[in-house]
C-alpha cells in the first residue's frame, strides 16, 4: 500500500512551471494538515485491528499459579480390629497449583475467517479514504494557491494602473502649466491618480489576506517564499462521459464505500456464524503439591470441546438483521456517492470550459484595451482628444487586465476541481 500511496501523491502534483513551488506547498499540507494526521492515524488503527483479527487463527496459552491456604480439610478415618481408629487428610491445607494450558479452535463456524474478512475490507476502507483526504487536501491547497496568485497579480494590475495614472497626470500637469489645457483635466487626473492609489492599497490588503488563507490550508507555521505567477496549463480533456467513468472506476471515496459495502457483507456472514457450532482442541500440564505424602503430583491432558449454543435471548437474530440492514446502508452510500460524483465531474468540466472561452475572450480584450490607450494618449497630446478619453482607456484597461487575471485563475482552479473530481492523476490526457 505504501508504493501506491506514494504513487497517488506524486500523481496529484501539478505538471506546469510552477510545478515546484506548488509541490512543496502540497507536501507541506500532508505532512502538516490535521486531517491528513487523522486519516493517516485511522488507517493505523485499522491495520492493528485487522492483525488483531488474523491472531484468532492461533492458539491461545494461559499460565497460571496459585498458592491456597484452607482452614481445614477433608480427613479420611478408618478403624481396624484390636486398634483405635485412625485417619488422614485427603488435602494439604497449604499447597500451590501451577497450570499451562493451550486451546486451539478447529472449528469455528466462520467466525475468525469472517472477523479476518470484515477487518480487512475496513483497513482497507481506511486506506482509500486516506487518498480521498489527499486529493481534497490537494485540490484546497491548489485553489488557495491560485487564489494567492490571482490577488498578486490583482496587485500588479493595480500598481500598473497607477503608474499609467502617474504618467498621465504628469503630462496634464505639463500642459497645464503651459495654459493649454483646462483646471478640468488636471482635477480630472489627479482624481484618477488618487483612486489608482487606494486601488492599490486595497490590493496589498487582499494579498495578505490571500496568503493567510494560504497557510490556513497547507496547515503549517510559516510558507516558503513564493514567486508563482498565473499561467494557463496547456490540457487535452477527453469527452465527459469518459471522465465520468473514469471517476467511477479510480475515485478513491466510490472505493472507499465500495470495500464499506464489502465489509458490511463480511459482516452479515460473521453474524450467521454465531448459529455455528464451535470445536475446540485444549491441551494442559498440571503440577499441585495439593496431595499429602505424595511428591509433587503431575497430569498432562488432552480435551476436544464441541459447543453448540442454543439460546441468547434472540440477540444472535438481532444482530443478523442489524448486519443485513448495514448491507442496503452500505449500497445506498455508494450509489448516493457516485451520482455526487457524476454532479462533479459535470460541473467542474463545464467550468473549466467556460473559463477556457472567458480567457481567450479575455486577451482579446486586453489587446483592445492596449491599443485603445496608446490612441487615446496620441490623440490626447496632438490635441485632438480629451483627457476623459485618456482616463477612461486607462480604466477599461485595467478592467481588461484584472479579467485576464480572473479568467486564468478560474481556469487553473477549475482544471484543479475536475482532477479532484475524477480522482488522483486528472482528468488530462
Amino acid at each position: 500500500m505504501r508504493a501506491v500511496l506514494i504513487a497517488l501523491i506524486l500523481s496529484l502534483l501539478t505538471v506546469s512551471s510552477r510545478a515546484g513551488e506548488l509541490d512543496r506547498l502540497i507536501y507541506l499540507a500532508f505532512s502538516s494538515n490535521k486531517e491528513v494526521q487523522k486519516a493517516k492515524t485511522e488507517l493505523k488503527i485499522s491495520s492493528v485491528e485487522f492483525k488483531e483479527a488474523v491472531t484468532g487463527y492461533f492458539p491461545k496459552v494461559e499460565l497460571s499459579y496459585s498458592r491456597n491456604y484452607l482452614n481445614s480439610v477433608p480427613t479420611y478415618t478408618f478403624s481396624l480390629p484390636g486398634l483405635p481408629p485412625s485417619g488422614f487428610s485427603l488435602f494439604n491445607k497449604s499447597f500451590y497449583q501451577f497450570k499451562v494450558e493451550a486451546v486451539q479452535p478447529l472449528f469455528t463456524g466462520g467466525r475468525v475467517s469472517n472477523s479476518v474478512k470484515l477487518r480487512s475490507f475496513q483497513e482497507k476502507a481506511s486506506y482509500y479514504t486516506l487518498l480521498e483526504v489527499l486529493n481534497r487536501v490537494a485540490y484546497r491547497v491548489k485553489r488557495s494557491y491560485y487564489n494567492y496568485l490571482k490577488a498578486r497579480a490583482m496587485l500588479n494590475v493595480a500598481e500598473a494602473t497607477l503608474q499609467a495614472a502617474k504618467a498621465h497626470y504628469a503630462v496634464v500637469k505639463a500642459f497645464y502649466d503651459e495654459g493649454i489645457v483646462a483646471r478640468r483635466d488636471l482635477l480630472e487626473a489627479q482624481v484618477k491618480l488618487e483612486e489608482a492609489k487606494q486601488q492599490v492599497v486595497k490590493a496589498k490588503g487582499l494579498v495578505e489576506v490571500a496568503r493567510e488563507q494560504l497557510r490556513t490550508v497547507v496547515g503549517a507555521g510559516k510558507l516558503p517564499p513564493l514567486s508563482g505567477r498565473l499561467r494557463a496549463t496547456p490540457v487535452s480533456l477527453p469527452p465527459l462521459e469518459e471522465l465520468i467513468q473514469r471517476a467511477y472506476r479510480q475515485r478513491p471515496l466510490l472505493k472507499t464505500l465500495k470495500a464499506a459495502e464489502g465489509a458490511a457483507r463480511s459482516g452479515e456472514r460473521l453474524a450467521v456464524s454465531s448459529f455455528m457450532p464451535e470445536l475446540l482442541l485444549g491441551i494442559s500440564y498440571q503440577r499441585t503439591s495439593q496431595y499429602p505424602g505424595l511428591s509433587p503430583f503431575s497430569s498432562t491432558a488432552v480435551a476436544v470441546t464441541f459447543r453448540f449454543p442454543l439460546f441468547e435471548g434472540g440477540r444472535r437474530f438481532l444482530e443478523l438483521e442489524k448486519a443485513r440492514l448495514q448491507i442496503d446502508k452500505a449500497r445506498l452510500s455508494l450509489e448516493r456517492a457516485k451520482e455526487e460524483v457524476r454532479l462533479q465531474v459535470v460541473s467542474a468540466y463545464t467550468e473549466f470550459n467556460s473559463a477556457r472561452k472567458q480567457l481567450d475572450v479575455a486577451k482579446k480584450m486586453v489587446e483592445e484595451a492596449r491599443e485603445l490607450l496608446r490612441d487615446s494618449r496620441e490623440r490626447y497630446r496632438e490635441h485632438v482628444g480629451t483627457s476623459t478619453e485618456v482616463v477612461d482607456a486607462i480604466a477599461y484597461l485595467q478592467r481588461a487586465r484584472s479579467s485576464l487575471v480572473s479568467a486564468l485563475a478560474d481556469y487553473e482552479t477549475a482544471l484543479a476541481a475536475l482532477r479532484w473530481a475524477v480522482g488522483a492523476g486528472g482528468g488530462e490526457r
